[in-house]
């Protein structure tokens, strides 16, 4: 199911090697999922249900040096239906890595290659970023550098379908910062300036779509053994071309908490940010995102898993807002040399763009299966979860 909302499903515990361990680590792992997803295209006149099949399948791999490392992530997702109708959801990413000094000094390049393609949602991008930090004492001096190329196209309440053209854009940004270190604390400022550049001058509308954007940051994080937490608030200031689009003044947020009084794990997270869309009389739209994770190890081979999230999505300069809640249950069990079987259920409902209410069934099974061949010891398991999945219709 690929909705404008939350899809929730049930994530693959990869294990996460001790860094900096060995020279060399690898994770790899595998998921094979079916069942059956009532309404695929999350609308009240549809297509009907249809049973799928998907596969997920992520690598992780690095190489640690004398003030060196090296990383790679990749990950790919595809999601086939019986229902000819229905459109098969497709996704891929790939993440190169590379770091050069110490603690106190230290350069980090990171290459970001991202591609999705579903019923509502094509979108590209090509990222590359430079980010600088140095340490002097308690105080961290940091600054990043960013260049990206993005493609973009969405259905819409206009056309009913894509634009016929996706909207490509160039993107540069600078964020310098400062932060105070401690211990188990961390509290700093930083600023995003930001400049787009669309390749055509004017979208299928007739709107110039080029902007700046200023956003200042409050931070904060703290993390110890059992409990990990984020927090930052800012103020985004965007400027558009085009008379006709407002030009934008909000508060953004974010906040992220993790405790761990084992056997439980409990998750909970909130975001304001802003989006991109080619939705014809918005500039953006601003999405909240709220969601509560839960797991629980009832014994060393079961994991009971529950997830509960929602998102709203509102299109500046215009009436449209979308809203959608989820609500999750799944349980893993645990057979050995590293394969995992998995049984979930999902329940959505929410508001389309239309101000019509949709909701969605949906039953899977799946079975995972993880390779750490150069892995010596028991790799720590990160939280098993139901991860959260935002598309924008």
């Amino acid at each position: 199911m690929r909705f404008a909302g939350v899809v929730l499903g049930l994530g693959l515990c990869v294990a996460t090697p001790a860094i900096g361990s060995a020279e060399e680590n690898f994770v790899a792992s595998l998921k094979l999922r079916g069942g059956y997803d009532t309404n695929p295209e999350f609308s009240v006149h549809g297509i009907g249900g249809s049973a799928f099949i998907s596969s997920e399948t992520a690598m992780i791999a690095g190489q640690t040096g004398d003030k060196y490392t090296l990383g790679f992530v990749g990950e790919a997702s595809s999601t086939l239906y019986s229902n000819p109708l229905a459109t098969p959801a497709l996704s891929g990413k790939a993440i190169l890595r590379g770091s050069i000094g110490d603690d106190q000094a230290n350069l980090t390049s990171t290459t970001t290659l991202s591609d999705v393609r579903t019923y509502n949602l094509r979108s590209s991008d090509m990222i590359q970023s430079l980010k600088g930090e140095v340490r002097v004492g308690a105080l961290k001096l940091f600054a990043t550098g960013e260049v990206g190329r993005s493609s973009l196209n969405q259905t819409n309440v206009i056309f009913q379908d894509f634009l016929p053209s996706p909207q490509q854009y160039w993107r540069a940004t600078v964020i310098p910062g400062v932060s105070v270190v401690g211990d188990k604390m961390e509290v700093g400022v930083s600023a995003n300036y930001s400049v787009r550049r669309y390749l055509e001058e004017f979208d299928d509308f007739g709107y110039r779509r080029n902007n700046e954007r200023l956003q200042p940051f409050l931070f904060a994080r703290y993390t110890s053994k059992d409990l990990t937490a984020f927090a930052a608030i800012s103020r985004l200031y965007g400027t558009w071309h085009d008379p006709d689009f407002t030009n934008v003044k909000r508060n953004m947020f974010e906040a992220n908490v993790t405790w761990r009084p084992a056997p439980f794990t409990l998750e909970a997270s909130a975001v304001r940010r802003a989006g991109e869309t080619t939705f014809p009389i918005s500039p953006i739209t601003i999405d909240s995102i709220y969601s509560l994770r839960g797991t629980w190890q009832a014994y060393d081979k079961l994991k009971l898993l529950a997830s509960a999230g929602y998102v709203t999505s509102e299109y500046l300069d215009s009436i449209y807002s979308s809203e959608t809640a989820t609500f999750s249950g799944g349980v893993q069990y645990d057979l050995g040399n590293d394969l995992t079987l998995g049984a979930d259920v999902t329940y959505a409902t929410g508001k389309l763009l239309s101000g019509i209410h949709a909701d969605a069934l949906i039953f899977g099974t799946s079975i995972s299966k993880r390779f750490a061949p150069f892995e010596k010891e028991p790799a720590k398991e990160t939280s098993a979860k139901l991860p959260l999945q935002i598309a924008k219709r």
